[in-house]
């Protein structure tokens, strides 16, 4: 037990699990997602609401008292890489998916661990460990009809029976051999589990696709293509005609038409449609992809589907022509909002691009659309075709080979697969923006490179990298912002308690007046925060649920973005309530110290070969510059000890350590000798005092 004032918490290390117990949950159905719109004692989807706004109708922690809020509980989750999705609650249960797809429940109450599952995805590391990256990005469950439906990184959708964590039902939704992977969780809705995948960016053959299966039997139900075959005999649908005849050139039959929906779906029980947004595809610039023009649909595009039937029903392509890899799949929100003094049923999102659009959800008009952050490769966008004003600044692939050029947002996105919130009280969306530009250098034919920068100063003036931004979505303004110091910071939840709750790089998990923005109350966790937070009622008490701990894939190749000193912090559940007993313990961390290491010997050609090498085959693990985040399960390179370096070539080239998620790379002695050679002279400079922690070039 650990003592706080004059109460006492438990800190739940429930690393070893004793048998499953019985709890009789995961009954969850439209009618019931419906009615709890109203009360919000459950948290059925991670999402939230039924209208996915990330948002409760409780209001028991409210602006008058939610500085008395203490924690409940904490329990210490036995994985390394922290959470990227929000837990589900259902009736006493909590539900939670983690880095390699594995699942746990606990008891709402006390955080107590009921049960486990792990499917075993690191035995698929063995035979593709490419997929590593996308193994640690797990991005939580779904419930409904008794069971809890999680997706797996080696392409499994999986049924579980909720009470006891047993496996009902597996089935195979996608090939891994056509560089397809899943990081996202499935959605519920209907009777049936939705899911889709991940490769755009893979250079396999494949396109995206959104599948649906019965969530009792597993029988797949329908397959909903995001774009056309490069054979026409196979796009008989009317929406395959239509996509099919604004592709041209090649890419198709080389690379599949990407379009995936790798994050974020949303169901809606009043409608029956189911919405998702896709992502981009190779070769990135469009004069490429599409020689002779087109708009390559429906990649970069928000597309609503019967649920029932999997048909098209409308779609809108936020970047046509699309260079920069802006996807659509971040959270879609949907809202009763009033236009021109008509109320409409609108979809809110606020993809990569900078953005923040509102569309009719019935039939995809487009009734406004402006910036969220700040924003350069196009100047706006023109309701009336609906298409944006393109800046010719920002197309790199015009430029000279060599050339460099900023673009605002980064390529990874101006918001990304951390959610926004929207609260029918205030009627303001709250996102977490990530305000930095992508360095581009344009090398040749259609070929670059793109680094985060992190601005702090923009026309002479100070320039904040992260925000949480309250936005207006009808008259398309900022109403408040909170800045931040780190651009990656966690998902927000809002309540009926005019409150805004979000975690940031620092672990400071923060409550603010959802009407001003106004910090109301704080607290230190010691764990970089990504994930959303949820919130449900227990026996009459409001508890809000925080996922603690880096999760989500990017803190590898940009850890300096995500926390001070890259520390990754315990991966903890924290439930907080009103008069809970004091802080969150601090976890200590012990400073890194260089360990006996070879001799560097090597020419500044080699080390220089060996930092071009390292970009192309390590860094999105290893970080920029061999940063690694402390504490996570991929190591920090410039910190290798001898053992390490002497078996570096049996690791790298041999593929050694694949089983533990270390890619074999197709190199040469040579060419992995030179990786070692630049990272171990950027130990050399950690040993000069030359510690580039937060140098991000």
């Amino acid at each position: 037990m650990t003592r706080s004032g004059s109460r006492t918490f438990a800190v739940l290390l429930c690393v070893t699990l004793c048998s499953p117990i019985a709890i009789g949950g995961g009954d969850v159905t439209d009618e019931r997602m419906l009615a709890e719109e109203s009360h919000g004692r459950n948290w059925l989807r991670k999402s939230g609401n039924a209208r996915a706004q990330h948002y409760s109708a409780l209001d028991s922690i409210n602006e008058g008292n939610v500085d008395r809020l203490g924690v409940a509980w904490i329990t210490a989750m036995p994985v390394a890489d922290g959470i990227a999705g929000t837990p589900i609650v259902v009736d006493g249960v909590i539900y939670v998916g983690v880095a390699y797809s594995q699942v746990f429940a606990l008891d709402a109450e006390t955080g107590r661990i009921l049960w486990s599952y792990d499917p075993d995805v690191r035995s698929a590391l063995a035979g593709d460990s490419t997929l590593s990256w996308v193994a640690r990005a797990n991005r939580g469950v779904a419930a409904g009809d008794g069971k809890v439906f999680v997706a797996t990184a080696d392409c499994r959708l999986i049924a579980l029976d909720a009470d006891r964590g047993k496996e009902s039902w597996s089935r195979t939704t996608c090939d891994t051999r056509l560089g397809y992977a899943i990081s996202d969780s499935p959605y519920y809705g209907g009777g049936k589990v939705f899911v889709g995948n991940a490769g755009s960016e893979s250079g396999e053959k494949n396109r995206g696709y959104v599948s649906a299966y019965d969530s009792r039997s597993g029988d797949l139900m329908w397959r909903f293509y995001t774009v056309p075959s490069a054979d026409a005999a196979e796009n008989t649908s009317p929406a395959m005609k239509m996509a099919a005849e604004t592709w041209s050139g090649d890419a198709l039959e080389t690379y599949g038409g990407g379009g995936s929906n790798w994050n974020e779906m949303t169901y809606d029980p009043d409608t029956g449609l189911l919405y998702f947004g896709t992502a981009g595809a190779l070769p990135y610039v469009h004069e490429i992809r599409n020689p002779a023009g087109g708009d390559a649909l429906f990649t970069s595009s928000i597309l609503a589907i019967d649920a029932d039937t999997g048909e098209y029903v409308w779609h809108y392509q936020t970047v046509p022509q699309d260079s920069w890899e802006y996807n659509a799949t971040m959270n879609i929100a949907l809202a009763d909002l009033v236009f021109d003094g008509q109320t409409r049923e609108t979809l809110l999102i606020a993809p990569k691009n900078g953005f923040q659009y509102v569309l009719d959800r019935k039939t995809g008009e487009l009734l406004a659309a402006d910036k969220y952050a700040r924003v350069t490769w196009a100047s706006g966008v023109n309701l009336e075709t609906g298409r944006p004003v393109m800046n010719p600044q920002a197309e790199y692939w015009r430029r000279e080979a060599g050339s460099k050029v900023q673009v605002w947002p980064n390529m990874w996105g101006a918001h990304s697969w951390n959610p926004m919130a929207f609260s029918p009280q205030t009627g303001l969306l709250y996102i977490p923006v990530i305000d930095i530009p992508s360095e581009v250098t344009y090398e040749s034919d259609g070929e670059f490179s793109d680094t985060l920068v992190m601005v702090t100063e923009v026309d002479g003036k100070p320039f904040d990298p992260g925000k949480l931004v309250a936005y207006d979505p009808v008259s398309q303004q900022a109403r408040w912002t909170v800045a931040h110091e780190l651009p990656f910071n966690g998902g927000v939840l809002a309540t009926a308690g005019n409150l805004v709750f979000q975690g940031d790089a620092f672990g400071k998990f923060s409550a603010y007046q959802a009407s001003s923005g106004k910090e109301l109350w704080a607290m230190s966790t010691g764990s970089t925060i990504g994930a959303a937070p949820a919130t449900y009622l227990q026996d009459d008490v409001q508890y809000i649920l925080l996922p603690a701990g880096a999760g989500g894939g990017l803190q590898y190749a940009y850890p300096a973005l995500h926390a001070v000193d890259q520390a990754q912090g315990p991966t903890r559940l924290i439930a907080f309530r009103l008069d809970g007993d004091g802080n969150v313990p601090m976890p200590e961390f012990t400073a890194r110290e260089l360990p006996e290491q070879p001799e560097l010997d090597a020419t500044v050609d080699e080390i220089e070969s060996g930092r071009e090498l390292y970009g192309s085959h390590c860094a999105g693990c290893h970080g920029k510059e061999a940063v690694g985040r402390y504490g996570g399960s991929v190591p920090d390179l410039r910190y290798a000890n001898a053992d390490a370096h002497a078996s570096w070539h049996a690791v790298v080239v041999g593929g050694s350590r694949q089983q533990a998620g270390m890619p074999k790379q197709d190199l040469s002695i040579e060419q992995s000798e030179a990786i070692r050679a630049y990272v171990l002279s950027l130990s050399e400079r950690l040993k000069a005092g030359s510690d580039q922690r937060n140098q991000l070039k």
